[in-house]
């Protein structure tokens, strides 16, 4: 449970302050989706007004359907929007395209039918929703759903498979191979592309796309290495074609982009495993750096954490002509209420009175546990006579604590002994005058302060 509480904070702590790569890809997500928006706006209005070029780049392929357009505009919006009141919204589109898309994959013939009906392209050309392009379709409105509920990891999954259909049609172009691309305009897969990296980078902070963009090692090897190997069998195939150009077949194309977002993913995971496996290890790092700065037993800093920060303070405070002072306190007859109620009686009370010292201090006051029964207290930007009245606010709160509850008749107080700092000392010195001011309240009977 505190590992989980820790992950949570480390979490939100870097969502606070992204950098890098995490940062360049918050941009980029609204950036493709807004490209793929703009493109398929161009689209229809091209479409209305009979511009071929845009419509239909090549004359081999087939012309962008209205629907197909209409579709990315819907589902780009749908990504740039974060705001749970949209969740209605999204869920309505996504679950609309998504059904649609299904119902084109399972009845091709009526739905091409029913498509038809859209396809009011003056110059009469070919304007489909291809396999390829409602597969892509389908995965993107899942992806978004998913998104929606929390499911990070498979929603990136399909935003990433989804990306297939118009990389195959891509190839196509690129091999010369007929097949892949003779259903799918060269203005559906570049509209498609953009929308599934905008799909996929939406969720960054989540999934795999968290730990391949984080600050860790791993992070920056598995981005270093993706790439190339993502881009391996596209080269590979190329050669392969450069030798035996007969290879050139809608099977060989399907293995090429299979084998490249195969690769991907496994790389992809893989860093989401290690990412996980490295953060727990600086979780628990942090955690043991926590404990070593820390008292087991009342949780305020110890002794040689107490003198590295206060050595730090008095610098800082000599440099700027400012005024610190340091309060030592001691339990009075500490030892007879360990013979008298037991030491873990005496436990409660010391961490009890912590508890009631931090209540009277303020955010940049520091609180460490000296040795046994003693504490320290530095007081930056503070003279002499505020910390005698932090000093005595803190004896009165201890003074009438009601400690009976640990055990019945138990009374505690404290002596405490006060000091300010000015620019000639350091502190050894201020512990040593606190030490002797402290000394003096015992000599004087104990429970109150007495300054320097």
């Amino acid at each position: 449970m505190l590992l989980g509480r820790d992950s949570s904070r480390a979490g939100k702590a870097s969502k606070a302050h992204v950098k890098g790569p995490v940062r360049a890809a918050l941009g980029l997500a609204s950036l493709f989706a807004l490209c793929s928006f703009l493109i398929a706006v161009v689209a229809l209005v091209a479409y209305r007004l009979g511009l071929v070029d845009i419509v239909q780049p090549l004359a081999d392929s087939p012309a962008i359907h209205p629907v197909t357009a209409l579709c990315v505009i819907l589902l780009a919006i749908c990504v740039v929007l974060k705001n749970p009141r949209a969740r209605p919204f999204i869920d309505g589109v996504c679950s609309v395209v998504l059904l649609g898309a299904l119902a084109r994959l399972a009845f091709p013939d009526e739905a091409s039918v029913w498509l038809q009906q859209f396809n009011s392209y003056p110059a009469g050309a070919d304007a489909v929703v291809s396999t390829g392009t409602a597969l892509c379709l389908l995965l993107l409105a899942a992806s978004l759903l998913l998104r929606q509920y929390g499911n990070a990891v498979i929603s990136q999954m399909m935003s990433v498979i989804a990306y297939s259909a118009p990389a195959l049609a891509l190839v196509g172009f690129v091999f010369g191979i007929e097949e892949p691309h003779a259903r799918m305009s060269l203005t559906t897969v570049l509209m498609l592309t953009t929308l599934c990296v905008a799909t996929a980078l939406s969720t960054v902070f989540h999934g795999f796309l968290g730990p391949l963009l984080g600050p860790t090692h791993i992070s920056a090897l598995a981005r270093r290495h993706l790439a190339l190997v993502m881009m391996a069998p596209y080269l590979l195939g190329l050669s392969i074609l450069d030798i035996n150009p007969d290879a050139a077949e809608t099977s060989f194309l399907i293995l090429i982009v299979a084998s490249s977002q195969t690769v991907g993913l496994v790389v992809a995971f893989m860093a989401l495993s290690f990412g996980k496996l490295e953060r727990r290890s600086n979780i628990l790092q942090r955690r043991a750096e926590t404990r070593a700065m820390r008292d087991g037993l009342t949780g305020a800093l110890n002794r040689a954490s107490f003198t590295n920060q206060a050595h730090r303070e008095i610098s800082e405070h000599r440099r700027i002509k400012s005024v610190v002072s340091l309060l030592f306190i001691d339990v009075d007859h500490f030892k007879c209420i360990n013979d008298t109620y037991g030491h873990a009686t005496g436990d409660e009370v010391l961490k009890r009175i912590i508890r009631l010292m931090r209540g009277c201090l303020r955010k940049g006051d520091t609180v460490a546990r000296w040795g046994g029964e003693e504490f320290v207290v530095l007081l930056p930007a503070t003279d002499l006579n505020g910390a005698l009245l932090i000093a005595e606010k803190i004896r009165h709160r201890i003074e009438v604590g009601h400690f009976d509850d640990l055990a019945a008749g138990l009374l505690v107080t404290v002596s405490i002994g006060c000091v300010g700092m000015n620019c000639c000392e350091g502190l050894d010195e201020l512990v040593a005058q606190a030490d002797r001011a402290l000394y003096e309240a015992k000599h004087r009977g104990r429970n109150q302060t007495v300054a320097a």
